[in-house]
């Protein structure tokens, strides 16, 4: 019987074996197509899941193939690229411009676009070097049977054959294709909210564009409506760019006038009516039909407890934000050490570890799908409405509507000029959300109730809603390690970079006052900042501002970088947590 199954071989399946392997965890992954993704899908990286590809040895590959810098520093609306077209507004995004200091002091790990035809490669190497009979492609997953102590897994692969393959857990990776409904799962929200189609192309548009920094462009043609009937654009590399290589995405929502499926020559009219550049060479990649839905699964753990979800089998989030992928990767962090600690039976209250799982990951998949649906209809309505586009205007309205906020002669154009900034400001929770990016925490970690005293050092705002613009670093506990650079000798790293697998790190500013925690524990590293000759130096004094538990006391971080604990001094809680653990001869920890 194998320890763990992964079903499904995109990216968050792939994280997940990767992890596993990390872990020492022996497993299989099957994957019903032949190898990666052939359409570019998701595209922006945020930070935390940077941190998770720094964690397991691929940030640097992701970073060299990934867009340069600058170009996803901004993002920008015209009415074409054409002779014709104009500028209707930009702005900062992603890390660029004005969010730059912010981003740079949360992570030790860059934003970074970087498409998902390139990425799953990168991630399928690193997958096969550490597992390279496990990652099994063209193996379709048939059906999965989950019984009391074991999950039966029937697969075809392409001899044809049927096989059971037997599994103490398995891992739902498969995009929402079928684990989700095999169990009987329900799915809540909002479903196919809007019929899209992308298009990967091969064009020289470089050439056309008039902002390299702008990495989405959005349209808003007065001919096919506002900004998401006309579509949008963003580049995929490859990178250095090259007018006579470089690829595009373009996505737009159908129209009533448009055909039921879009073959190459219905696509290409579509994308150059849109981008409004004469005599244009656009060579079609591939083409895809989709829906826009915002659903998340009402549990991401079986009733029978041997099955998780994960990505979209646990959640289908609008691209509005680019929150998907990186939701997915961040599930599988959270998952796989607890699945490890499980098998490797080094927590007493498995089955109780295990179910935090959903009580943790749940609901900020809901959180994220709900936000992502917002900055949608935003997105759908607010720079439309500033420029003064309604869907029952007829063409010659709409244009009329772009000309005045576009000529600076008229009457009307510095009061639609306002009304376009206060669009931006809306926007920002797509463009700019860094506290939804990475600020996001477990309340239900908070195992002393801290955050309420401070609404969570600022994350929560006066109101009790989610400050979405902005991080918060704190180290209460359900919180992320906050990032802060270490230094030791000529050796330069981030506490982020404290992190192991199979162990909770805990930091402290004073030697010997909690070496009784290594001895009572296996699973726990003592790592010292500012605390003697061998200690990590706190090179900018940003531990100091954030740890927030004074010379002598220590902050507890699990494997996913998730603080379990902190303190000035030893208490019932951490003895707690440290009972739980148990040694690697099998004894519980003692003499707590």
């Amino acid at each position: 019987m194998h320890p763990v199954v992964v079903v499904g071989g995109g990216p968050v399946g792939l994280v997940s074996s990767i992890l596993l392997s990390l872990q020492g965890i022996q497993h299989l992954l099957f994957e019903r197509y032949p190898s990666t993704s052939i359409h570019p899908k998701a595209c922006g990286l945020n930070q935390r899941t940077l941190e998770i590809f720094r964690h397991i040895g691929i940030e640097d590959e992701v970073l060299q193939n990934g867009a340069p810098r600058d170009a996803h520093s901004r993002t920008a609306w015209y009415t074409s690229l054409g002779k014709k077209g104009r500028e209707i507004h930009s702005c900062d995004a992603w890390g660029g411009g004005e969010y730059r200091v912010p981003f740079e002091s949360a992570s030790p790990s860059p934003y970074v676009v970087l498409p998902q035809i390139r990425l799953e490669p990168i991630l399928q190497r690193r997958a096969l070097q550490l597992n390279p009979t496990g990652v099994k492609y063209a193996t379709e997953v048939l059906k999965i049977e989950e019984k009391s102590d074991r999950v039966i897994v029937t697969v075809q692969g392409v001899d044809g054959i049927q096989r059971d393959v037997e599994a103490k857990y398995v891992i739902g990776a498969d995009g929402g294709r079928m684990v989700t409904d095999w169990l009987g799962i329900s799915w809540e929200g909002e479903r196919e909210i809007f019929d899209m189609v992308s298009a990967h192309i091969r064009a020289p548009l470089s050439q056309h564009h008039p902002e390299s920094r702008a990495f989405i462009s959005w349209f808003i043609n007065p001919a096919t409506g506002g900004s998401i009937k006309s579509g949008y654009m963003y580049h995929l590399g490859p990178y250095p760019s090259d007018p006579k290589t470089e690829e595009w995405y373009f996505g737009c929502a159908m129209l009533p006038s448009d055909p039921e499926r879009f073959d190459t020559e219905a696509t290409i009219k579509r994308v150059s009516q849109t981008l409004g550049i004469d005599g244009l060479n656009i060579e079609l990649l591939s083409v895809s039909h989709w829906f826009v839905s915002s659903i998340v699964a009402e549990q991401f753990r079986s009733r029978a407890g041997r099955v998780f979800l994960v990505g979209d089998a646990a959640h289908r989030i609008p691209p509005w934000g680019a929150l998907g992928v990186n939701t997915g990767v961040q599930d599988a962090f959270n998952l796989i050490w607890k699945l490890a600690f499980t098998l490797r039976g080094n927590h007493r209250n498995a089955d109780r570890l295990l179910d935090t799982y959903d009580e943790e990951r749940r609901p900020v998949a809901s959180r994220v799908a709900h936000s992502s649906l917002s900055n949608l209809t935003n997105h759908a309505g607010a720079m439309d409405r500033a420029i003064g586009l309604t869907a029952d205007q007829t063409y010659e309205e709409n244009q009329r509507a772009i000309d005045i906020s576009l000529d600076p002669t008229h009457s009307d154009y510095q009061r639609r000029r306002v009304e376009i900034t206060k669009a931006e400001e809306v926007l920002k929770s797509e463009f700019g959300a860094h506290g939804t990016e990475v600020g996001w925490f477990y309340p239900s970690a908070d195992i002393n109730d801290e955050g309420k005293k401070t609404r969570h050092d600022g994350q929560i705002k006066p109101d009790g809603t989610f400050d979405d613009l902005i991080y918060h670093a704190s180290t209460i506990p359900g919180h992320h390690l906050p990032h802060a650079w270490l230094q030791r000798g000529n050796v330069t790293i981030s506490t982020r970079d404290l992190l192991v697998p199979d162990k909770f790190i805990m930091l402290s500013q004073t030697a010997g006052v909690w070496d009784w925690v290594r001895k009572a524990s296996d699973f726990i590293k003592i790592e010292l900042v500012n605390g003697g000759n061998d200690a990590w130096t706190d090179r900018d004094g940003k531990w100091q501002e954030v740890c927030n538990v004074g010379k002598h006391g220590a902050v507890l971080v699990r494997p996913d970088g998730i603080v379990a604990w902190r303190g000035k001094a030893r208490d019932a809680k951490l003895s707690t947590l440290l009972g739980d653990l148990v040694s690697l001869n099998g004894a519980a920890t003692a003499s707590l």
